[in-house]
């Protein structure tokens, strides 16, 4: 005897709850694990700016070096012409 579509509907509709909670599962699934890569996002974005900063402070801290590395240059050719001149005192003495 053929089904009469009232039999088909009521062998259809386990098979559509069933879809219905496999899928509210993996909605679920995909919900959390979109929350985790929002968290590791923010995290890295967090990380990126403290990277930045860093950064320029690294740059700073070369410009002050290579100051510093001058200065040092002048500072060794004043006391180097000091040390000179203080010899030729001793040497007229």
């Amino acid at each position: 005897m053929p089904k009469t579509p009232i039999d088909k509907l009521a062998e259809l509709i386990p098979q559509l709850v069933e879809e219905a909670r496999l899928l509210r599962e993996d909605n679920q699934r995909l919900q959390k694990e979109a929350k985790s890569y929002r968290v590791d996002l923010e995290r890295f974005q967090r990380d990126d700016v403290k990277l930045q900063n860093k950064v320029k402070r690294l740059g700073e801290l070369e410009s002050v070096q290579k100051r510093l590395e001058k200065d040092q240059t002048k500072i060794r050719s004043t006391v180097k012409n000091l040390l000179a001149g203080i010899e030729k005192i001793r040497v007229s003495l």
